[in-house]
């Protein structure tokens, strides 16, 4: 049980920095563009990806599809949002 609680912190706080990520990218990337969009979105998204595995990883390939990963992602649930 006690292994469980502590994987559960580590998927948090490691979700929560990914958050924290995109969130401050989002923002940043909206003070210089002067505009929220898709297209802000989808850079977020592809930094975000690109920064989080490379930190995690050392494989470069894998760092280049992590950044379109994200940027797919992030851009079909801005799409999404549009819609509703």
């Amino acid at each position: 049980m006690l292994l469980q609680l502590k994987k559960t912190c580590e998927e948090g706080a490691y979700w929560g920095t990914v958050a924290g990520v995109y969130v401050g990218m989002e923002y940043g990337v909206k003070r210089i563009r002067g505009t929220r969009d898709w297209k802000n979105a989808m850079i977020c998204g592809a930094v975000t990806g690109a920064m989080v595995s490379a930190a995690s990883n050392n494989n470069k390939d894998k760092i280049v599809v992590d950044a379109i990963t994200g940027g797919a992602i992030v851009t079909a649930a801005e799409f999404l949002n549009y819609l509703t």
